[in-house]
């Protein structure tokens, strides 16, 4: 499983739609060296329903649920990244999402381009 996650992209979080979230989870952003989102409550059906209403497999949808559901809750400093005329967005997104400020990314990250090299 970690090679076809791998082979999609480089992961930076892992979402579950239950709390505590299962051991397979917890082994599995282990494993990827990731930050793991669940719930404070486990999500309820009708909200998993909701969220992925044309999806009709059910572990599909929760999966979906727990995605859409951490994507919300970094959505708004996303899209000020996105907004920033910079050739490392990517990286700065990767930064916030494991933890990191807005102002603090941009900060070390102006500092590091300006490095000046020791000969």
């Amino acid at each position: 499983m970690l090679e076809e996650i791998r082979k999609v992209g480089i992961p930076v979080l892992l979402a579950s739609d239950t709390s505590p979230p299962p051991h397979f989870v917890k082994k599995m952003a282990a494993m990827l060296n990731v930050k793991l989102i669940y719930p404070k409550e486990s999500m309820r059906r009708e909200e998993k329903k909701e969220l992925g209403r044309r999806i009709k497999n059910e572990h599909i949808r929760d999966s979906y649920a727990a995605a859409i559901k951490a994507y919300r809750r970094y959505a708004n400093r996303l899209r000020q990244i996105e907004r920033m005329e910079r050739e490392d967005r990517e990286e700065l997104k990767r930064m916030v999402i494991e933890g990191k400020r807005i102002g603090e990314v941009v900060r070390d990250a102006h500092k590091n381009s300006f490095r000046v090299r020791e000969r």
